[in-house]
């Protein structure tokens, strides 16, 4: 096996390194998160946390009665109803296990991976922990997802989500419960007005329509290379040009296809078609000056249209695949996970497996997730609210052809961090310079 970075080095050194669907920096995510609407789909636990869920199943977290133990469950606050909902399955989950506590603690994403790196510096890891990282391989701290969830379980998830939960060790360390994609969101209106008959499928296209957007007094296209996600937008752009961080068993900033994709970031600059500054804007700035028919085109998700959708009703907009240089859509998709810490006691090991095969079973994951107001990971709750929730239904379909940035490499956090701190420079120098200044922080993390 491969031989990997720590976990705890990970999270004590870095800090959780991937922006998934949460942040650990900003409350409810970077950008790609929204408020859940309600706690209602999950019912409202009594006091204790008992819910009218599932009684004396045989099914997975049901079955033979497991001894008394504890275990505990560490996880972000997506939503005011998180506690509550996770307390709704807790409560469940103790009718078909009675001889089983599980202690939750939820903690607002600000500050989360903190929390974290405290209670393993404390050795008071968490049985189980719902984050947007995971370390890679982790060596001795985490159970492959595999021990402590079964097959039948596994199979469950959406196979292009499941994948990003592999390490670079090939292991399976982690299990995507929600997630989000990414679509280019264009005014349906303004490009009415500007003359452009159809969303852009390339480069060359989308430099046309946000030419025409920009002559009609519109930012043509929102980029926002701010420290929020400038990560996300990078890699975007880079992937339209054919290209990948990953370099061999590492990652690589300054390659060719990063080259071409950041002159063409840049030509969008220089060309006045983006808004008045990219290099500091987040993604939130760029969706504001969506909703006030300032910007023609963006990279969104579903929760930000969402609330143009709710908020903004003047704005009427349509969702398309992102363009790239070829036409070929560039996907891009954010997954959350879960992990599961090995406390090296075989009782609580058993009960975490149970839990999480309980956890993910229709009944408990249908309202949990829904309750987060993210998308789902799984692939019969993907199929049904590409269904029931139509309006979003792009979203859905995306999941299945996502890309996912390279969470399990070790070098990643280092990159990441450079992206975030550097390639906002690109409104003032060259797709160069402002590379060669990215593989340097790369080189210099080690």
């Amino acid at each position: 096996m491969k031989k990997s970075v720590p976990l705890i080095a990970v999270l004590v050194a870095g800090g959780l390194t991937v922006s998934a669907c949460g942040s650990s920096s900003t409350p409810a995510a970077s950008g790609t998160t929204t408020p859940a609407p309600t706690s209602s789909a999950a019912g409202s636990p009594t006091s204790d946390g008992e819910s009218s869920g599932p009684t004396g199943s045989s099914s997975a977290g049901g079955g033979e009665a497991l001894p008394a133990t504890t275990i505990s469950v560490l996880a972000p606050s997506y939503a005011d109803s998180s506690e509550a909902d996770w307390k709704t399955i807790i409560g469940a989950f103790k009718k078909v296990q009675p001889n089983v506590t599980v202690d939750l603690q939820i903690e607002a994403w600000d500050g989360f991976s903190d929390k974290v790196a405290a209670r393993i510096q404390a050795q008071d890891m968490p049985d189980i922990l719902n984050d947007n990282n995971y370390g890679e391989s982790a060596d001795d701290l985490l159970y492959p997802v595999n021990e402590v969830m079964s097959p039948e379980t596994l199979a469950t998830i959406e196979p292009a989500l499941l994948k990003n939960g592999v390490g670079t060790d090939g292991t399976q360390w982690a299990a995507p419960d929600i997630a989000t994609s990414r679509l280019l969101v264009y005014n349906t209106d303004l490009f009415k007005k500007a003359g452009i008959s159809a969303p852009p499928k390339t480069w060359t296209e989308m430099e046309d329509a946000a030419t025409k957007l920009k002559a009609i007094g519109v930012a043509g296209y929102g980029m926002p290379l701010g420290k929020e996600e400038a990560q996300a937008e990078s890699t975007l752009w880079l992937w339209g040009a054919g290209g990948t961080w990953i370099d061999g068993e590492g990652l690589k900033a300054d390659t060719p296809a990063a080259a071409e994709g950041f002159t063409e970031m840049k030509k969008f600059i220089d060309g006045g078609l983006t808004q008045a500054n990219p290099g500091s804007s987040n993604r939130q700035d760029v969706a504001d000056l969506f909703n006030q028919g300032k910007v023609g085109m963006y990279v969104s998700h579903s929760g930000l249209t969402a609330t143009t959708r709710d908020k903004f009703k003047d704005i009427k907009f349509a969702e398309t695949p992102i363009p790239s240089k070829s036409g070929t859509p560039v996907g891009y998709g954010v997954t959350d996970f879960i992990l599961a810490f090995n406390n090296k006691d075989e009782a609580r090991k058993a009960a975490t497996k149970s839990f999480l095969d309980f956890f993910y079973q229709e009944a408990q994951y249908g309202p949990w997730y829904k309750g987060t107001g993210l998308l789902p990971a799984t692939t019969d709750a993907i199929a049904s609210a590409t269904t029931d929730d139509a309006v979003n239904a792009p979203f859905y379909q995306a999941l299945k052809t996502v890309q996912f940035t390279p969470s399990g490499y070790k070098q990643w956090s280092a990159l990441q961090s450079a992206l975030q701190a550097t390639a906002g420079k690109l409104q003032s120098a060259s797709a160069a310079d402002v590379l060669k200044e990215i593989q340097a922080q790369v080189d210099a993390a080690g």
